[in-house]
C-alpha cells in the first residue's frame, strides 16, 4: 500500500530535521518548509497525509495556513506544535479544525503517539465512509444470481480472481449479461474491499474530457480548468478502478492508459509531474477488440496489457435455467421496491421467457419484470402486461431477423462479402448523418456508438461531411 506521507512546517531548521530524520526511520515519507507559503505549495506537489504545524512562522502565521489547508483538504489531519504562551491561539487552531496540539519543548515518543493516533483516524474514517460506501451497494451482488453449470463456472473464476494480487482482468460479454456485477464482486471479495470501486463508462465519456476525467488536471490546463482536479486514477488509489466499454476510449487516451499500466504512474493534463497510485485494473466490453485492433480502432499493445486474464460473461440465451429464476428474484425485487403484494408469474409467461432469445440479456429480462409489475393489478403476470414484441405463447420477435427498406438499402450484387459489408455500413452511416443534419453525437446515438467510434468507421469507409 502506499507510503504514509508527513509535510513538516517549521523555521526551526534543527527541529525541522530532527523530526524529519525520526520519522522516516519509522517508515513515513518526509517533506520539510520553512515557511507557510512553502508549505502551501507542498500541498500539490507532496499531498501529505498529515501536517505537523508550527504557529508562529514568517510571513502566513500557522492560522492562515491551516485554513489553507483545510480549503485544500479537510481530511488531512494539522497537528499544531505551539510555545506555552500561544494558548489562545491554539485554542482557535483547534476550533478551527486542528486535530490536536503538543507544546514544545516535547518528547520525541510523545509526538510519534500523537502522529499514530491521527492517522489512525484518519484511516478509520476513510474506512468508515467506504464501509457505508459499500454497503449501499452490497445489493448489486445479489443481482448475480443464477444456478447454471455457466454461472457456476463464473463463480468459480470470481473466487479466484479476487485473490489473484493486482492482476488485471478484462471480462468479456454480450451487452447486459451483467459485466459490471462481476467486476465488483471482484473487488468486494479482494484486499481491497475497503477503499473505493471507481467505476469508468469509456463510451458514455465525450473523447473531448475522458482524459481529464481519468487522469485529472491541474489549475489552468485548458480554458475551464479554474482549479487542480484529481482524475477517477487518482480517486481509486488503493482500491479498483473497472474501466467499462473499454472498446470504445478514443485512441489518445488509450495510450495514457497503456503508459500507466505499464509504470502504474501517469500525469495530469497540465504537469510534468508524475503521480503515482496503487489501483487494480478491471476492464470490460461487449465487442471483438481483435476486429477493432484490425480496424485501427484499438491498440494492440494496449490489448495485451489488458487481456492477462480473461473472463467470459454468458448470454441468457446461453443459461436458460437461470432465466425463470431470475424472473423470480426481479419479480420479488420490484414488488418490494413499489410496496406491492407479493405476485407470481403465470404459466404462459413462463414458456414464453423459456423461449424468447433475450438479446439483450439479464437487463431485458429485468426491465420486462418492471414494466409487468408496473401494469399487473391482480397477483399473477400474464401475457398482456408483456412488451408488444412478445407475441403470446411463442416468445418470438414479430419482425422478421432482417429486413431491407428504403432507408437501409441493401449492398450492391456482385462484390465479395467484405466490399459488401462495407458498402451496406456505409450507406447506414450517410443515411444517420443526413437524418441528423450532421450532427456526430446524435448520428453516433442512433446508430448506437460512440462519436469516437464514428469517427474512426467514417475515416475508414472515407465518408466526408460537406463544409458548413
Amino acid at each position: 500500500m502506499e507510503q504514509e506521507r508527513i509535510l513538516i512546517v517549521d523555521d526551526e531548521i534543527v527541529l525541522s530535521r530532527s523530526l524529519a530524520i525520526a520519522f522516516e526511520g519509522k517508515g513515513y515519507e518526509i517533506a520539510t518548509a520553512d515557511s507557510g507559503e512553502e508549505a502551501i505549495t507542498l500541498l500539490e506537489t507532496f499531498s501529505p497525509h498529515l501536517v505537523l504545524l508550527d504557529l508562529r512562522l514568517p510571513g502566513m502565521n500557522g492560522i492562515q495556513v491551516l485554513e489553507k489547508i483545510s480549503a485544500w483538504n479537510r481530511e488531512v489531519p494539522v497537528i499544531i506544535m505551539t510555545a506555552y504562551g500561544d494558548t489562545q491561539t491554539t485554542v482557535q487552531a483547534v476550533k478551527r479544525g486542528a486535530f490536536n496540539f503538543i507544546n514544545k519543548p516535547f518528547e520525541l515518543e510523545d509526538i510519534r503517539l500523537l502522529v499514530g493516533q491521527a492517522l489512525e483516524d484518519r484511516n478509520f474514517r476513510k474506512e468508515y465512509e467506504y464501509l457505508k460506501y459499500q454497503q449501499r451497494r452490497f445489493y448489486r451482488f445479489s443481482d448475480l444470481v443464477g444456478q447454471s453449470p455457466e454461472m457456476k463456472e463464473v463463480y468459480k473464476q470470481i473466487d479466484i480472481l479476487s485473490h489473484a494480487g493486482d492482476t488485471t482482468v478484462l471480462i468479456r460479454g454480450q451487452s447486459g449479461t451483467g459485466k459490471e456485477l462481476v467486476a465488483s464482486a471482484i473487488h468486494y471479495r479482494s484486499k481491497r474491499n475497503k477503499a473505493p470501486f471507481i467505476e469508468i463508462n469509456c463510451a458514455s465519456l465525450p473523447e473531448t474530457i475522458i482524459e481529464s476525467e481519468l487522469f485529472g488536471y491541474e489549475k489552468g490546463a485548458f480554458t475551464d480548468a479554474k482549479k487542480d482536479k484529481k482524475g477517477l486514477l487518482e480517486l481509486g488509489d488503493n482500491g479498483t478502478v473497472f474501466l467499462d466499454e473499454i472498446g470504445d476510449m478514443p485512441l489518445p487516451a488509450q495510450a495514457k492508459l497503456l503508459r500507466f499500466l505499464e509504470k502504474k504512474q501517469f500525469k495530469r493534463l497540465g504537469s510534468g509531474r508524475d503521480i503515482k497510485v496503487d489501483v487494480r485494473i478491471v476492464a470490460a466490453t461487449n465487442k471483438n477488440l481483435e476486429t477493432a485492433i484490425k480496424n485501427g480502432e484499438f491498440r494492440q499493445d494496449l490489448f495485451y496489457r489488458l487481456n492477462v486474464i480473461t473472463l467470459y460473461m454468458p448470454p441468457l440465451k446461453e443459461r436458460k435455467d437461470d432465466i425463470l429464476l431470475l424472473a423470480d428474484y426481479f419479480l420479488n425485487e420490484f414488488c418490494r421496491d413499489m410496496k406491492k403484494p407479493p405476485k407470481k408469474i403465470s404459466e404462459p409467461v413462463k414458456q414464453i421467457f423459456t423461449r424468447y432469445p433475450w438479446e439483450g440479456n439479464v437487463r431485458e429480462l429485468r426491465n420486462v419484470i418492471e414494466r409487468a409489475v408496473i401494469f399487473t393489478k391482480g397477483d399473477t403476470i400474464e401475457t398482456k402486461v408483456l412488451p408488444p414484441e412478445f407475441k403470446q405463447g411463442t416468445g418470438l420477435h414479430e419482425k422478421p431477423v432482417m429486413e431491407h427498406d428504403s432507408e437501409t438499402p441493401a449492398p450492391d450484387p456482385g462484390h465479395d462479402l467484405k466490399t459488401a459489408m462495407d458498402q451496406f455500413e456505409n450507406r447506414i452511416i450517410r443515411n444517420a448523418l443526413e437524418k441528423a443534419k450532421g450532427n456526430k453525437t446524435e448520428t453516433g446515438r442512433i446508430l448506437g456508438i460512440s462519436r469516437f467510434a464514428l469517427n474512426r468507421r467514417m475515416e475508414r469507409l472515407n465518408i466526408i461531411l460537406p463544409p458548413g
